[in-house]
């Protein structure tokens, strides 16, 4: 099924003749433009191409969006894990550091009395 260009050949080849073009190349120039519409002209078949390749592209990003997110979520569980344990184990450091300070305070206080 080829497209439909408004385009009359006739009475382009007619305008050409009376311009001073040879009816022979008239022809030839109404016959290249008109080819050269029905090659750049897309049909409903090419839109129908275009609409059913972007919804595949619309079902991919969305699968991927989907993807995107479980993977985003994921790696903020991972990261909360790992400050809980950090904060956990500075915590530990900072206590085991307080007692070992207690610790020599006591014990200097000791030798000055």
């Amino acid at each position: 099924m080829s497209a439909q260009v408004l385009f009359n050949p006739l009475a382009y080849i007619d305008r050409l003749t009376r311009g001073g073009f040879s009816p022979e190349q008239a022809r030839a120039s109404a016959e290249a433009l008109e080819t050269a519409f029905s090659e750049s002209v897309a049909t409903k078949a090419d839109i129908g191409d275009v609409r059913h390749d972007m919804e595949l592209l619309k079902r991919d990003l969305a699968e991927v969006e989907g993807r995107l997110k479980r993977e985003l979520i994921e790696v903020e569980g991972r990261l909360k894990l790992e400050v809980s344990q950090s904060k956990t184990d500075i915590l530990r450091w900072v206590f085991g550091f307080n007692l070992v300070l207690i610790g020599a305070i006591f014990t200097i206080l000791k030798f000055v009395r």
